[in-house]
């Protein structure tokens, strides 16, 4: 006997925001699978402030678009539903006024590792953002450490890079310039007691 795996659609993404016991929850909807996000825990909204700080210092100067935070989705092409944790569309794909809601993928999206996160769903995420036309991915991992900076390959592939503490964010073509050093956007760790 063979089993049917169930895949949820947008309309069943749709009917679970209807229900009252989930006005406070946010969804997303990955290869068929919806994923409730849980609410972001202090340190990880203190990175992704930070984050979003440095973005919007380098973005509103030269009115290269728009930055937003957490909270904002985007229906993908692909079917997927998704909520990065910041994100950033250029002002070649929009211009003003804001829609209600984005029916494509952003330019740059920014997705913070929480400790619920599973490497396979952070990465999920990344190739449906590349693959729906996202230029690049940043994945940050606090408890580690480090980032990967993520974009896709001439051959369609996943071109992972990873970044330590020492390194940066960059942003490329997208925001020509702009670094983000990871060590501006980690909690200050406190000092060693001397051994």
């Amino acid at each position: 006997m063979a089993i049917r795996e169930q895949r949820f659609t947008r309309e069943d993404l749709s009917a679970l925001y209807d229900q009252p016991e989930n006005a406070q929850k946010r969804f997303e909807l990955l290869d068929g699978e919806i994923i409730e996000a849980p609410p972001a825990r202090p340190r990880h909204q203190w990175i992704i402030a930070h984050i979003m700080f440095v973005m919007l210092k380098y973005v509103e100067p030269r009115q290269m678009g728009f930055v937003f935070s957490d909270g904002v989705s985007y229906t993908l092409p692909n079917g997927d539903v998704l909520i990065p944790n910041a994100s950033f569309v250029s002002r070649e794909r929009q211009g003003w006024p804001l829609p209600d809601a984005f029916q494509f993928a952003p330019d740059l999206a920014v997705e913070v590792a929480s400790p619920g996160s599973w490497e396979r769903q952070l990465l999920g995420k990344a190739e449906s953002y590349l693959e729906s036309g996202t230029k690049i991915v940043w994945i940050v991992y606090p408890d580690r450490q480090m980032a990967s900076i993520c974009r896709r390959s001439d051959d369609g592939s996943l071109n992972l890079r990873k970044v330590d503490a020492a390194g940066a964010l960059d942003g490329d073509d997208l925001l020509p310039g702009f670094t983000l050093p990871l060590r501006d956007i980690f909690p200050p760790q406190p000092p060693q007691a001397p051994a």
